[in-house]
């Protein structure tokens, strides 16, 4: 990748990474939640939540138009072994899940809930006396504001951004605050424990024609026609089909594949290269060499990877970005499991169902991995090394656990440790990945925060402050403060 950083995209957009993903949901493993609460609740407490969610926040449907891709792969999965599988989690495939309405993307802020918020503001750091988190510091229009909160405050900036706030505020590891000058309120780790599920087999699958997904279609103005009625493929949420599988014979599954229709060559490298910040040198001497075939993915991610991260602050400047060190297959394990997830995928590209729809395996060998025996486990080791990248589902930044846990930031109620009306309710909280995409889970977990925490906030002891007017915003920040 251009200066061998990964991009790490998150929603700086209302509605946050939920208006950017691709809107694929996924329960997951329920057991895995039961443990993030340590036993507070079953699992029929979170199935509960999910139900709730899946009916009355979010509008789910089965993806609307689909290439010749998706019965393949079930087919060939079945092949393997596998099976279609439904809401409740275990190792197989099936078609895609959306969060759509008439095929068009569908997330939490397409509700009527921006009446009282303010955009365009930069929460530099939240307000604490005596351990009492009571308010934020917001610049807003090239001014700074304060913001006083009469029940509390919650933090929902994400797990790169919700760690550099806290840690702004004097709360986090104590030696990097110490090092900043900035004052410590307690010392947490904050910002430890960065998972992201990460894979590899990007454009894996040749054809020597084009699927009925493709660039060009993407680009035909008739689609907009269908569009408008719910259909056609501008509908596509760029995976078609996700399946589960253990690479160790288990029954919790260690690897999850998306199918991916359209490849990153697809375009000739006016978009997708360059939001995967590929170099000149690779999309050259590996992506060029499939433009004369249509292009497929099976991206295959590791699910519980053993590999995770820091995000730190740089400075006490609120403006300059957090350093985000991923740390991404620094764990062995990890490449193992994904040495042999790609294998499994292999399989099912080589299965006799896309053999039948003229799929092949690209047997481009890639650059700097060519003097190994194509498809070894060397050149696999060489291949993920070099082309392993982010599925943007960070979490972790600021654990949920126990308080007398080393490795906890909030308690199970998301309440930030050892200070008093301060949460934390976004996937930094998530002490470990959920087994699929993380958006059912995280508005899962938002979900349990408002029915447990919401209605019965005690109202904070500074209730005695009063907002001030700020000109066209009174209005916005008024009702923010007063919020009962």
């Amino acid at each position: 990748m251009v200066d061998k950083k990964c991009k790490l995209t998150q929603g700086k957009i209302f509605g946050g990474s939920s208006k950017l993903n691709n809107m694929i949901h996924v329960r997951g493993n329920i057991s895995h939640y039961v443990k993030w609460f340590h036993g507070k609740y079953n699992e029929d407490y979170f199935k509960q939540h999910l139900e709730y969610i899946e009916k009355n926040i979010f509008h789910l449907n089965n993806i609307q138009y689909q290439s010749e891709l998706v019965d393949a792969i079930l087919d060939a999965a079945n092949e393997l072994g596998y099976k279609e599988f439904g809401q409740n989690f275990r190792a197989n495939f099936q078609k895609t899940k959306v969060t759509q309405k008439d095929g068009k993307r569908w997330t939490t802020s397409d509700k009527d809930i921006n009446k009282y918020v303010v955009t365009n503001a930069l929460v530099e750091n939240v307000l604490i006396t005596d351990s009492i988190g009571y308010g934020v510091s917001v610049h807003i229009s090239d001014k700074i504001h304060k913001i006083f909160a009469r029940k509390g405050v919650i933090l929902s900036a994400g797990t790169l951004n919700t760690p550099k706030i806290l840690q702004l505020s004097g709360i986090g590891p104590a030696e990097l605050l110490k090092a900043l000058k900035i004052p410590v309120i307690q010392d947490l780790p904050v910002g430890h424990n960065l998972q992201d599920h990460i894979g590899s087999g990007l454009d894996l699958i040749l054809f020597n024609r084009t699927l009925s997904i493709n660039a060009a279609n993407m680009l035909n103005p008739l689609n907009l026609f269908y569009y408008l009625q719910g259909k056609g493929a501008w509908t596509t949420p760029g995976c078609e089909v996700i399946g589960f599988y253990s690479t160790k014979n288990s029954t919790n599954p260690d690897v999850q594949v998306m199918i991916l229709p359209v490849g990153i060559a697809s375009d000739r490298g006016s978009h997708l290269r360059k939001s995967l910040s590929i170099t000149d040198e690779i999309w050259h001497k590996y992506f060029t060499k499939s433009f004369d075939k249509h292009t497929s993915s099976v991206f295959t991610t590791i699910l519980h990877p053993k590999s995770k991260g820091t995000v730190y602050i740089k400075s006490k400047n609120p403006i300059i970005p957090p350093l985000v060190n991923t740390r991404y297959l620094s764990e062995k394990e990890d490449v193992d499991i994904l040495i042999a997830g790609i294998k499994i995928a292999v399989k099912l590209i080589k299965s006799d169902s896309l053999r039948n729809i003229g799929a092949q395996i690209n047997t481009n060998p890639f650059p700097g991995c060519s003097q190994y025996k194509f498809f070894s486990d060397r050149y696999l080791q060489c291949y993920i090394r070099h082309l392993t990248l982010t599925s943007y589902h960070y979490v972790g930044t600021c654990s949920m656990g126990l308080p007398e846990s080393k490795n906890s930031v909030v308690d199970t109620s998301f309440k930030v440790l050892n200070v008093k009306n301060l949460y934390v309710v976004d996937g930094s909280v998530l002490p470990t990945l959920p087994s699929g995409n993380i958006n059912a889970a995280i508005a899962m977990m938002a979900n349990i925060f408002f029915e447990t925490n919401i209605k019965r906030l005690p109202r904070n002891i500074h209730s005695s402050f009063q907002c001030h007017k700020y000109n066209k915003l009174h209005d916005y920040l008024f009702k923010v403060c007063s919020l009962d």
